[in-house]
């Protein structure tokens, strides 16, 4: 009889680890959500996507991945606690486990428009983004904790010539507080 576990395979033997985001995701507590590709007109065009984890969510966010695309060069920027400035259109989190419901406390928004839509936050971080796709791995090391005030994360693409088309996604998973 052939032994298929020499090697030690994580995700079927219970001694082996595996990263957390596997964990999540078997558990269906890991989570996609998109703007969809959106057309931007005009140098200095913008998208944003804001995610915000609700007041008094019990969940702990933890960000594995952002990425960004643009046909141009483009700069992305991240806030914390910041909003958007017009209602923007709602985004549906994805659970990654098809086995489970689309059930994130996230909610999404998003808004494509000639101006910066973000007003106040901190920024936490600024990439510069030769076009193509920009992925930035955080593998849980940002998160939102769970509290009495709403808490967001807002992704911003700010594209630096005309007539771009541009897409944000970002992927997390969700722990119980």
């Amino acid at each position: 009889m052939t032994n298929n576990n020499v090697f030690n395979n994580p995700i079927y033997n219970p001694i082996g680890a595996v990263p957390p985001e596997y964990s999540a995701a078997q558990n269906g507590l890991y989570y996609t959500i998109t703007t969809g590709s959106q057309s931007v007109s005009g140098a200095n065009g913008f998208l944003a996507l804001a995610l915000t984890n609700p007041a008094n969510s019990r969940k702990t966010i933890r960000f594995e991945l952002i990425r960004a695309t643009s046909s141009v060069s483009s700069v992305i920027s991240m806030y914390r606690n910041a909003t958007l400035s017009v209602s923007g259109t709602s985004a549906t989190p994805r659970n990654t486990n098809w086995g489970f419901a689309d059930a994130s406390v996230v909610t999404g928004t998003w808004v494509a428009q000639t101006g910066n839509p973000v007003t106040g936050g901190v920024l936490l971080q600024t990439i510069q983004q030769l076009g193509g796709p920009t992925e930035i791995h955080f593998d849980g090391k940002w998160l939102i904790p769970s509290r009495t005030t709403n808490q967001t994360l807002v992704v911003l693409l700010q594209n630096e010539q005309a007539n771009a088309d541009v897409s944000i996604n970002v992927s997390w998973w969700e722990l119980n507080v």
